[in-house]
């Protein structure tokens, strides 16, 4: 028999009142993090999260709590617990993965999914072994280079330019400063467990997630793109949203049409 995920409490930040929305970060993110889309959302009872290794989150030094099923178990808990539930579930990027991974196994806690730049996952054996071991190496990158030069070598990456572009100079300096308050240990470990070369892919399961969702992605981050057009074609109650001119971070690039677009999808359920 499969053991049960390993759920661990996850801080929360809770602000307004009304239906309840739980808002779930990126790596390297925290609930801090989304402010500017938390913020945007007045009328609901917001509830941001602190994934495991991020921010006040939990970072135990095993590598089972950091897994997808876990942190779905996890996040689970946070919703029962929520009043007036079930819940809103808002997840960017890997915080959309593990919405997904939460309407998955726990359907029922969920009123409505927003999936921000997500996936569900590598269905090719041979890219998530791949993926896998490049998540290793830039974890490994962690313990020896430290988290200050981590962070510089991935805010480096293409993926970033829309929102480097975009944002002001404050906002980028306040975004490094955000990124380099988690754990090291932690960021090591959710990249060893829950990267994308690690999560179970979620492809085949999506036809059965009778959740309402929100696919969103920038236009410029072709690969999500492509990818929200595919989650969008399989998920029975979906509605894909592309904003133009932005990127990967597009709840940080244009929040304000970001959060039109998922207050339009919350009003409606």
């Amino acid at each position: 028999m499969t053991p049960a995920p390993t759920a661990l409490q996850l801080p929360t930040t809770v602000t307004g009142s009304g239906a309840p929305v739980i808002v779930i970060h990126g790596f390297t993110g925290s609930a801090a993090a989304m402010a500017p889309l938390v913020d945007r959302l007045e009328g609901y009872r917001r509830v941001a999260v602190d994934l495991v290794g991020h921010g006040r989150g939990p970072s135990p030094p095993d590598l089972a709590p950091y897994s997808l099923e876990a942190t779905a178990a996890s996040l689970a808990e946070v919703a029962v617990a929520v009043p007036d539930g079930p819940c809103h579930v808002v997840g960017y990027s890997m915080g959309g993965r593990a919405a997904l991974a939460l309407a998955a196994a726990h359907p029922e806690v969920c009123r409505s999914l927003s999936l921000i730049s997500a996936t569900a996952g590598l269905d090719d054996a041979g890219e998530r072994a791949q993926r896998r071991e490049a998540d290793a190496d830039l974890a490994d990158r962690i313990g020896q280079h430290g988290l200050t030069r981590f962070v510089e070598d991935w805010l480096a990456l293409p993926m970033w330019d829309t929102l480097r572009a975009r944002l002001d100079p404050d906002k980028w300096d306040a975004s490094i400063r955000q990124r380099r308050q988690s754990n090291p240990i932690g960021l090591a470990n959710s990249l060893r467990a829950a990267g994308t070369g690690s999560m179970t892919p979620l492809w085949d399961r999506l036809v059965g997630i009778a959740v309402p969702t929100l696919v969103v992605c920038g236009e410029v981050d072709a690969k999500f793109v492509t990818t929200g057009r595919k989650m969008a074609s399989l998920l029975p109650d979906s509605e894909l949203v592309v904003l133009a001119g932005a990127g990967h971070a597009v709840h940080l690039e244009d929040p304000d049409i970001c959060a039109a677009a998922i207050r339009q999808h919350l009003d409606a359920h």
